[in-house]
This record gives structure tokens, C-alpha cells and sequence, in this order.
């Protein structure tokens, strides 16, 4: 049994404490305008992980503001374009992960991208102090 501190009528139409802003979508259209506006430079370097199933690489782009964001790419040798995708972006750990927590995805036909956040991770680090 679940224990809530309201009753379900309410909770179904409870916006939360932070009811969405009045300008969201023009935040939104800013921010990804901003976005677009990057040269990303994408970097794909092969990792020193490899296996004989899939191909690993390190992956880099420029974000907003200058920010170098890396993240893990491994994906089925021989894969068939177009494939399925995940993207992985990881919680509390600070990084995208050990390499064979993304094998499995591979093993199936999947290509798996495990992000750093912005300013995390050991090889996502921002510019100008920024993350």
C-alpha cells in the first residue's frame, strides 16, 4: 500500500509546487536556438576498450557555452543502418560508466550512448569554469 500525503482526487490534479513558467516555450525556443547556433565539432576516437563484438569510442562535441562534453559510444560491428539506439545519462555516479555495462545493448543490435553530464565525468570537462 502506497502512503501519500494526499488524497488521490488531488494528486491527479496536483501541478507540484513549480507550476510550469509563464514564458516556458519561449525559454525553450531560446535555448534551442542557442543550441543550434554551436559549431559541435563531434570528435569519434577509438577507445583503448575494444571487443571483438562491437566498436568503442570515445566521443566528444562542444555544447553551449563553449562546454566539451564527452561520452561513451559502442555499437554492434556490422550493425545495419538504420539501428536502434539507447542514450544513457547516468545519476549520482559523476561518469557514463564502465565500457561492459553497455555491451549487452550491443550484443542485441543495439549502438548505446552513455553521456557525460556537462562538467563531469573524467573526460567532460567544461570551458572558461563553466559546468
Amino acid at each position: 500500500m502506497p502512503i501519500v500525503d494526499m488524497p488521490l482526487e488531488q494528486l491527479k490534479t496536483y501541478q507540484g509546487t513549480n507550476p510550469r513558467p509563464v514564458d516556458f516555450d519561449e525559454y525553450w525556443e531560446r535555448a534551442l536556438a542557442e543550441m543550434r547556433a554551436v559549431d559541435s565539432q563531434i570528435e569519434l576516437v577509438p577507445s583503448s576498450f575494444q571487443v571483438p563484438n562491437a566498436e568503442c569510442f570515445d566521443l566528444y562535441f562542444t555544447g553551449v557555452k563553449g562546454a566539451r562534453i564527452h561520452a561513451k559510444y559502442v555499437r554492434p560491428k556490422h550493425a545495419i543502418e538504420p539501428h536502434p539506439a539507447v542514450v544513457m545519462f547516468h545519476g549520482y555516479s559523476g561518469h557514463a560508466g564502465d565500457w561492459s555495462e553497455k555491451l549487452a545493448f550491443a550484443s542485441l543490435g543495439f549502438s548505446v550512448l552513455a553521456m557525460d553530464c556537462r562538467g563531469q565525468g573524467e573526460l567532460g570537462r567544461c570551458r572558461r569554469g563553466e559546468g
